[in-house]
């Protein structure tokens, strides 16, 4: 049983890992870029966009389509640095990512470049077909492959997971 649950907690690092992935932002010029793994286009739409300094601000019903990949939110924000890289992006309010058979959802999301780390705060919910995990926050290591999820003061994390012969039975 343990050794289902590790191989379940690898399929989730890789979801997360596509999620940094297909949010990894580089600034050029008065525009944002993804800078994806993905040869497909990349797709952003908003009801606003401001650019103020080094600070680039998607707002209203903010969605990045890449082939199959979806990521929607309330505000998307990047914070670049006088050289052209990206230091924060910040995802808030409803952040929902989806890739056909992965979904990860909480009310905020944080990518630092510094750390090479990806969190995602409030209500997370981390789907995989009917395998399911809910805590508070998530941290995602991008370079090691680390993930720490954890709970609220006084909740516990939630895993559902099915068996394959539970699974078959059904």
């Amino acid at each position: 049983m343990f050794r289902w649950a590790s191989r379940q907690l690898i399929e989730y690092r890789f979801a997360i890992a596509t999620i940094l992935l297909t949010s990894v932002f580089a600034n050029s010029g008065a525009n944002a870029q993804l800078v994806a793994t993905s040869d497909e286009p990349l797709d952003i739409t908003s009801e606003r966009l401001e650019r103020v300094e080094e600070v680039t601000t998607w707002t209203g019903n903010v969605q990045v389509v890449q082939g199959e990949a979806l990521l929607t939110t309330d505000k998307l924000v990047i914070f670049g640095s006088n050289d052209s890289s990206v230091d924060e992006i910040h995802a808030r309010g409803d952040v929902r990512y989806s890739n056909g058979s992965e979904t990860i959802s909480g009310d905020e999301a944080v990518y630092d470049e510094q750390d090479r780390s990806l969190t995602m705060t409030g209500r997370v919910v981390v789907t995989q077909g009917k395998q399911i995990m809910r805590g508070g926050k998530l941290v995602y290591w991008v370079d090691t492959g680390k993930i720490r999820f954890t709970a609220p003061e006084g909740r516990r994390i939630r895993g559902l997971f099915y068996t394959k012969s539970v699974e078959d039975s059904s």
